[in-house]
């Protein structure tokens, strides 16, 4: 990014108030505490905080603009431009949207409401074989993550892959209508966020405008194994379709799980040729997933050793079954995040295990009335999988812990926050256990992960 300040106050809509318009910014902030020389700081609002008052910092720090929507605290200094707008949030999309505009490449948007994070880098890693590709990095995939991630395309890219998350209603209206997808992608449907969408129909009804908003020229890459994504692609537009069951473009022909979580193995049918990929991470989602990226970058036209390599090369991203070697035991590192789907597929995974299987479990977060029957049913499903000890940690660790028990495990620990579990938790791990460890982001689980790997020693 490198634009006049004059194109900033055009795009957003916005009124000069200080300074001039002839500067020009290389970036965009929203924290004044990060170095920011050269871009034009937003200053954003929420209920806990206000960015109207560190607007100076980020100017004293080098910042060449600040767009605000109310009153600034502290001194503007004189060479400082200073735009004003109705809607400091608005704007920043606004932006987001002229710099995508700027750059006429390819852009898969990817949402869904679990694998999304692993699909976007399976799909930037098929892509990179063959060209620079901006991708989403972290979980700037929201309204104010989506802006910032486009304001790093360059004139080097040719090609881009975002991950777009919502958790209400009407928000991928707006991040569709930022980034302009020109192939869209949903994983899945699933029940996450059911406290603001309230069922999964509702999931569906939010996340549908990814699908139903593109014009009948673009592409939709279509879980056919989904029948809520099936009926949101519906017969119209392009469509690039996925399947584990059924004929497809991309077809899972057969996979196989190596034992004690040395990846898997996918031989895939891309229409009509078959291409072998072995995955290094565990778990079989990573199968649908493979797939699900190899669909959306078929558009494109990737070569069959472009999605090999790029499959094949691909490796866990922090916390998403990340695996760690300790001290003769295996830990699961799932931490980034959870919801009933992924939180049942990384129980499958667990249960795969040769040793003991030991489940810590954390609060999934946003369900809303179905908190209680989730969670119970969650600690009912590792039961019946085999698992062999669950620590259930969280507000709704009880309910865990009383499915968990009713559902046959042997040993069930339930305590309300991670400082109390991991003692618990380091006293039962013993060598040739497998420990899986996930929660929503909000438990902030790596504690347990990081006490495990200071306590013991870390294979090398």
């Amino acid at each position: 990014m490198d634009i006049s300040v004059q194109e900033i106050i055009d795009a957003i809509g916005g009124e000069l108030i200080h300074g001039g318009s002839v500067l020009r910014a290389n970036g965009v902030s929203t924290d004044s505490r990060k170095e920011s020389c050269g871009a034009v700081f937003f200053a954003l609002k929420g209920p806990s905080f206000d960015g109207h008052r560190f607007v100076s910092d980020a100017l004293k720090r080098g910042a060449s603009a600040a767009v605000i929507d109310g009153p600034v605290a502290g001194e503007i200094p004189a060479n400082a431009s200073v735009i004003r707008v109705k809607d400091t949030l608005f704007a920043l999309g606004e932006l987001g949207r002229y710099i995508r505009g700027l750059y006429n490449i390819p852009l898969i948007a990817i949402s869904g409401s679990a694998g999304k994070t692993t699909t976007k880098e399976m799909t930037a890693s098929i892509l990179s074989q063959s060209r620079k590709v901006l991708k989403t990095e972290g979980n700037l995939n929201n309204r104010i993550g989506l802006p910032l991630t486009l304001s790093g395309l360059g004139k080097a890219h040719k090609a881009a892959v975002i991950e777009l998350g919502i958790s209400e209603f009407f928000e991928m209206e707006r991040l569709v209508d930022i980034c302009a997808p020109d192939i869209a992608l949903l994983t899945n449907i699933g029940r996450a966020h059911l406290l603001t969408l309230g069922s999964i129909e509702g999931v569906a009804k939010a996340k549908g405008p990814l699908f139903t908003k593109l014009s009948a020229d673009k592409y939709r890459a279509v879980n056919l194994d989904d029948p809520l994504i099936r009926a949101l692609a519906g017969k119209s537009g392009k469509q690039v379709t996925f399947s584990i069951k059924e004929k497809a473009d991309v077809r899972v022909r057969e996979y196989s799980l190596e034992d004690s979580f040395g990846g898997a193995v996918a031989l895939y049918e891309v229409a009509g040729k078959d291409v072998t990929v072995r995955f290094s991470a565990p778990g079989a989602t990573n199968i649908i997933n493979g797939a699900a990226a190899i669909a959306a970058t078929l558009p494109l036209g990737p070569s069959l050793k472009d999605i090999e390599e790029g499959l094949s090369s691909f490796s866990s991203v922090h916390g998403r079954m990340e695996i760690v070697k300790v001290d003769g035991f295996t830990v699961l590192d799932d931490t980034y995040n959870a919801n009933p789907e992924s939180m049942a597929s990384a129980l499958r995974t667990l249960a795969k295990a040769p040793g003991r299987k030991v489940a810590v479990i954390g609060d999934m977060l946003e369900l809303g009335g179905a908190s209680s029957i989730e969670h119970y049913e969650i600690g009912l499903l590792s039961g019946r999988l085999g698992i062999d000890v669950v620590v259930a940690i969280g507000e709704w660790a009880a309910e865990v812990a009383n499915g968990a028990s009713a559902g046959g495990v042997k040993s069930v620990e339930a305590f309300g926050d991670k400082g109390a579990a991991l003692p618990a938790v380091k006293k039962i791990a013993r060598p040739g256990d497998a420990v899986l460890v996930k929660a929503s982001r909000g438990l902030c689980l790596e504690y347990i992960v990081e006490g495990l790997k200071a306590s013991f020693r870390e294979a090398v």
